[in-house]
């Protein structure tokens, strides 16, 4: 026989249990949506919204921030935590809603919680995440070093991120970087592993941060690409760390620091 456990299930009038199969894959069961209640989400559509977001991503870069540099003289990167809100992650969180509206128009119940794996964190989900964290940070390293032994130092960040290290009477553009901050790892997190991730798995299976990981890769594609092979860990360990814990909040937490700390970097002229 194989074996089972209980797992409790919240329902619309209360808690009650239901016996499943133990999985072999290593991955966390409880708590994440079952397939009745998240659609699949196959290979077709698992990258139309990715190159959507990428194409999105190159015009904010392309052509948004220049135009707008241009237009108003302002630095390159205080245009880019404006035009980056409006052209891109404004129009991936609306197009996120649209999809859990359609979920819920289908009559799939369940909390939002539940659905986009935002139950509160654990012992372990906090060890994976800052364990994700620390690996990311070493081979992300690792990686910038021995790029920056055969190339200029500046092609490992995108030129709309170049800016002059912070001093005295610039120190606003912290300020005007921390709500940025917060949509860009809010949102990402939110969009790709909250909504899309939980409906990769019941297409893929133990394999869905495989493939989320390589589009999440794709999505970056207007970055130079000194910038995608850093790139690497962070999108592959993130998505791996989210399905396996069955938490976005860890993805938010690998995500915020690994950009928290690389933006900070480049303002007190480290990187």
């Amino acid at each position: 026989m194989r074996p089972v456990r209980r797992v409790a299930e919240l329902g619309s009038f209360g808690v009650w249990e239901v016996e499943g199969p133990l999985r072999t894959t290593g991955f966390e069961e409880q708590e994440g949506p079952g397939p009745e209640r998240v659609p699949p989400l196959g290979l077709v559509g698992s990258a139309a919204l990715f190159v959507a977001g990428a194409l999105l991503l190159f015009l904010t870069t392309q052509v948004a921030v220049p135009a707008l540099v241009f237009a108003t003289g302002a630095e390159t990167v205080v245009v880019w935590f404006l035009a980056a809100s409006i052209v891109l992650f404004g129009p991936l969180l609306l197009l996120a809603a649209l999809l859990l509206a359609r979920e819920r128009r289908t009559g799939r119940p369940g909390s939002w919680g539940t659905r986009l794996w935002l139950r509160p964190m654990n012992g372990g989900d906090w060890l994976w995440a800052v364990g994700g964290l620390a690996v990311v940070g070493v081979l992300t390293a690792g990686i910038g070093a021995a790029l920056g032994a055969l190339a200029d130092k500046s092609d490992l960040h995108p030129s709309f991120m170049a800016f002059v290290p912070l001093s005295p009477g610039r120190y606003w553009i912290l300020g005007a970087w921390l709500p940025f901050f917060v949509l860009n790892i809010a949102g990402e997190e939110f969009v790709w592993r909250g909504v899309v991730l939980p409906r990769q798995e019941v297409a893929f299976g133990g394999r869905a941060w495989l493939v989320n990981g390589l589009l999440w890769l794709l999505f970056h594609a207007a970055f130079p690409w000194q910038v995608l092979v850093t790139l690497v860990p962070i999108t592959l360990i993130l998505p791996y760390v989210v399905q396996r814990r069955r938490s976005t909040w860890a993805g938010v937490i690998i995500h915020a620091g690994f950009g928290g700390a690389g933006f900070l970097a480049l303002a007190c002229g480290l990187a």
